[in-house]
């Protein structure tokens, strides 16, 4: 009976591996739809900021970015009412910054840094890749054949933004950012200073040490980082967070 269990439960994690390698072949359409179904769940418009400012702001640093980044999603942005230092996407295109982030920032580069790295954990479908690892190859072969449990993805897409990416997908998704960065002519030394100084001040700063905990080796990061700054040239300056930037 262990054996059959054993090779049952290898059955199902091999058929979740080849369903998130299948991810090409779903609709991008189903990110769409599992990310705003989500999104209204993970930043309800009560969470907001009613201040116009902050949002502002984001759209001012993601405009450069978004005319590089994939043209398969079209990327909406929150600014939400949280302390903690951190933003997060979903599947779709659907960015949820915190205040706090925008609080810790002491540059435009740093906050379009973080932000260039989310839009890329959309564009290389990291969530989707996960909600597929979920639900198991048989599903998403009914998806490609135009069947979609709908039902079944929202339920395994519950809990994307508080389910931490693999050490992988957040070293793709630097890369990603960082390419992205150069794309629009932004230096990409934001990424460095920031998670710098998030280690260095994780003990003052809300979620930081989570955050960190999650991610790679902030050091080991900002070390490429810094490498890959250091030939490049920028041709865009990015407004500093307003010091009265509030978010009521």
């Amino acid at each position: 009976m262990l054996i059959v269990g054993l090779l049952a439960w290898g059955g199902i994690w091999l058929l979740g591996v080849i369903a998130a390698k299948l991810v090409d072949w779903v609709p991008t359409d189903v990110d769409v739809a599992l990310g705003s179904q989500n999104w209204q769940a993970l930043a309800p418009e009560e969470s907001r900021c009613s201040n116009p400012g902050p949002l502002a702001y984001v759209e001012e640093l993601v405009q450069p970015l978004t005319e590089q980044a994939d043209g398969e999603f079209e990327f909406q942005f929150a600014v939400v009412d949280s302390e903690e230092v951190n933003a997060f996407a979903l599947p779709g295109g659907f960015v949820t910054v915190n205040m706090g982030l925008l609080e810790a920032a002491e540059t435009g580069e740093e906050v379009a840094a973080v932000l260039a790295h989310e839009m890329t954990h959309v564009t290389h479908r990291h969530g989707m890749r996960a909600v597929l690892r979920r639900v198991g190859g048989l599903t998403v072969i009914s998806m490609i054949f135009g069947g979609t449990d709908f039902q079944n993805l929202a339920f395994a897409a519950e809990g994307l933004a508080t389910q931490a990416h693999s050490r992988d997908q957040e070293r793709d998704a630097d890369e990603g950012g960082r390419e992205l960065l150069m794309a629009a002519g932004v230096d990409p030394i934001g990424m460095a200073t920031f998670f710098e100084r998030m280690e260095r001040d994780q003990g003052s700063l809300p979620g930081a040490a989570v955050l960190l905990s999650t991610h790679p080796n902030p050091g080991e990061r900002a070390e490429t980082t810094r490498e890959i700054a250091a030939g490049f040239t920028a041709t865009r300056d990015l407004p500093d967070p307003p010091a009265d930037l509030s978010c009521f």
